[in-house]
């Protein structure tokens, strides 16, 4: 039997990637970046389907940043649908910010990483997320 791993080698996955890709015409559906390498995310998993027996509705791409961050442990669970992102690449030398908000549950992770992709501190809003969004709303106004 393969393993996962060798499964998302196989000519069939490869094959739906592609079309996966092609439609969202090669661009993370989360952050809208097209220049990171990007993934194919199965938003939900059925018990003993191979990776490519998935309907492509249930298959997104997304950047490798993004699957990073909503496959921590705050988000993994978190239906994909209820996450936006939000990225600042360029950040101090090259690095960047992300903010993975989960909007159902008015819950913020804020992640910041150098220009090697290593992490570098992080943040959890929750009770403060309404009052900082409130406040970003106020200042734009």
């Amino acid at each position: 039997m393969k393993t996962y791993s060798e499964k998302l080698k196989d000519p069939r996955w490869q094959k739906k990637r592609l079309q996966i890709f092609n439609r969202d015409k090669f661009t993370c559906k989360l952050c809208g970046d097209t220049e990171t390498t990007l993934h194919v995310h199965h938003k939900e998993y059925i018990s003993g389907n191979d990776p490519w027996d998935y309907p492509n509705k249930l298959l997104v791409t997304i950047c490798e940043h993004c699957h990073k961050e909503i496959s921590t442990d705050e988000f993994k669970d978190v239906p994909y649908n209820e996450i936006k992102i939000y990225k600042s690449v360029g950040w101090h030398k090259g690095g960047r910010i992300m903010f993975t908000v989960w909007l159902k549950k008015e819950f913020c992770n804020m992640s910041t990483y150098d220009s090697n992709n290593n992490f570098i501190i992080g943040f959890i809003f929750d009770d403060e997320f309404k009052a900082i969004v409130n406040i970003l709303k106020a200042s734009s106004q």
